[in-house]
């Protein structure tokens, strides 16, 4: 796996992205591992960094989100050969309206792949963050909250599949037991650095 910078010593909430479409034959695949870790970056901002550590060809290639807490986009950043623009196209995240509720995004918290797609897109071993300023004085931990209740979504567009197909995904929300466990290792791993 191919770490992001660390910006500060906080704890991470980590998400894995779900595939919930079905277009080819890589869709159940074992091989994609695809997640976003969510962070405290100060200030009333929220980091989102996206991963890709499929061992198959893969492209995280479009992004997509329901606001909740949400204000905009601040920044965006990412590993070398990632490069990222708003708003995505398509403007809807493919497949979203299966979902139950169906996935609604608008232009101002979408972002995609600069051309050429796959080549500028979150392939494997790169990253990917996304910085979202807060709205209205809301706090970090209203955005775990809601990303844990589903009132946040993140949704994924994946393309370049070995079969050539595409296939959507969203957040899975962790159990809490889960979300605890992590965030300890996540400390104990920030002490042993700093030793």
């Amino acid at each position: 796996m191919v770490l992001a910078p660390a910006l500060q010593a906080d704890p991470i909430y980590p998400y894995t992205l779900k595939i919930f479409t079905s277009n080819g034959s890589f869709s159940d695949s074992n091989d994609l591992n695809l997640y976003v870790e969510v962070s405290d970056a100060g200030a009333g901002l929220a980091d989102f960094t996206f991963y890709n550590d499929s061992l198959i060809e893969s492209c995280i290639e479009g992004i997509y989100f329901d606001d909740g807490t949400l204000l905009g986009i601040a920044s965006v950043t990412g590993s070398s050969g990632v490069s990222f623009s708003q708003p995505a196209s398509p403007a809807a995240l493919p497949g979203g309206n299966i979902l139950e509720p169906p996935f609604v995004t608008s232009a101002q918290f979408s972002i995609d792949s600069d051309p050429p797609g796959p080549k500028n897109g979150v392939n494997p071993n790169e990253w990917l963050r996304i910085t979202f300023d807060l709205k209205n004085n809301a706090l970090f931990q209203d955005v775990i909250g809601e990303l844990n209740t589903g009132a946040i979504r993140i949704g994924a567009h994946i393309t370049a599949l070995p079969d050539d197909s595409s296939e959507s995904a969203v957040n899975y929300t962790p159990e809490p037991a889960t979300i605890c466990l992590l965030g300890l290792g996540t400390l104990a791993l920030l002490r042993k650095r700093r030793v």
